[in-house]
């Protein structure tokens, strides 16, 4: 009784294995491991960015704009406003929290800027 149900556990292990590749690209967080490059592959610019609330005065979009800027917008500006929106905070500190957050996940200190790598050697 025991037998055929190891058997069975035992194909069922080996079958996902095999295909674990392809499962696991249903899943979108886990096929996220590398994000695209955004001039390369966004449709943003910076008339939909400043239409969107994503300028102030210290981060002035409009000048972009008046200098004949040809890059494609803000990077990021989907999760900027996301952050907007559930914090309900200004751009600038959207911004703020969005690099704070990216400091974090490749292990760098948000108040210095330095890396918490053991290993750090710096000279000054």
């Amino acid at each position: 009784m025991l037998g055929p149900l190891l058997l069975f556990l035992f194909i069922l292990i080996l079958v996902v294995g095999y295909y674990r590749q392809t499962i696991l690209s249903y899943f979108p967080s886990v096929n996220r491991r590398y994000q695209r490059l955004p001039a390369v592959f966004s449709s943003n610019s910076f008339h939909n960015d400043i239409e969107n609330g994503l300028t102030s005065e210290t981060f002035d979009l409009e000048q972009n704009i008046i200098d004949g800027d040809s890059r494609p917008g803000l990077e990021d500006s989907e999760e900027i406003k996301r952050i907007m929106k559930t914090d309900n905070v200004t751009f600038d500190q959207a911004r703020l929290i969005r690099q704070q957050r990216k400091f974090k996940t490749n292990n760098i200190d948000p108040q210095t800027g330095l890396p918490k790598d053991p290993k750090l050697v710096t000279f000054s």
